[in-house]
């Protein structure tokens, strides 16, 4: 895990930040519009305490561990029948193939992932902690400053069965300054907040633990079928708790006590 070390950091993005990511979706879709990154604004200073984060998303092999160890149910498969199965289940029952024990584990509902993060004496991130391990304290737009994500993350694919994803870690020059690597891309990650469009507006921004109650948890970092727009680390997404999705996962996070002091 990294270490996160308290202090401030700017979350969201300004009108500007807003406008740009506007002009990069609508190279994409002619349907985009300026106010699908209005829960963004407004940009301002969060104060956070000390934290760890995962460095990686959860793999296939160690989401196995966690299944074989309690009994939970592994990863949806390809023998479900209901609306949920779709293009992407790469389990079989308890299994997996060997090629992708590396890639990020999906087909994951947020209630799968809080309960993996529990297992390990961990819990999911808020959607702050998020951020401020994404961009830093300075808020950049995305993990590794402002150049293309090209060479730096898995975006903008089609579904190709296991060769889809990549392994964690595969992109070492689309680290975040602390060293925590897809933070863009590959798979979107859970994180612990009820969504809520206008939460930046009023929001407390000592320790944000998001809204209260919701019918939706956000979605952060973007993934294997999106765009650079959606790869920034303000950008946010929203999914009801129980879905499960071919291109989302998660990482676990942990409080650290107030007086731990490490260089990053």
């Amino acid at each position: 895990m990294a270490f996160i070390r308290a202090g401030k950091f700017i979350r969201g993005s300004d009108f500007k930040e807003n406008k740009l990511a506007f002009k990069m979706c609508r190279k994409v879709d002619k349907s985009c519009k300026l106010w699908w990154f209005s829960d963004e604004y407004p940009a301002a200073l969060v104060m956070l305490d000390n934290y760890w984060i995962d460095v990686y998303e959860v793999t296939n092999e160690i989401y196995l561990e966690f299944v074989k160890a309690t009994g939970h149910p592994p990863a949806l498969d390809d023998s479900c029948t209901t609306d949920a199965c779709r293009e992407g289940n790469l389990w079989k029952g308890a299994s997996f193939p060997p090629k992708i024990r590396r890639q990020p584990v999906t087909q994951i509902s947020w209630y799968d992932a809080e309960a993996y993060c529990k297992w390990r004496g961990k819990r999911l991130p808020t959607e702050a902690e998020w951020e401020k391990a994404a961009r830093g304290p300075s808020g950049s737009m995305y993990p590794w400053g402002k150049a293309s994500p090209k060479g730096r993350a898995t975006f903008n694919r089609k579904w190709n069965g296991i060769h889809t994803m990549t392994n964690v870690g595969s992109y070492p020059g689309g680290a975040s300054i602390y060293g925590l690597h897809d933070m863009a891309g590959n798979v979107w990650e859970w994180v612990d907040n009820w969504y809520h469009r206008t939460y930046y507006s009023f929001g407390t921004k000592n320790n944000p633990k998001g809204y209260t109650k919701g019918e939706y948890k956000s979605l952060r970092g973007g993934s294997w079928v999106n765009f650079p727009d959606s790869l920034r680390s303000a950008f946010r997404r929203w999914s009801r708790p129980d879905v499960r999705f071919n291109d989302t996962g998660f990482r676990c996070a942990r409080s650290a006590p107030p007086d731990m002091k490490f260089k990053n």
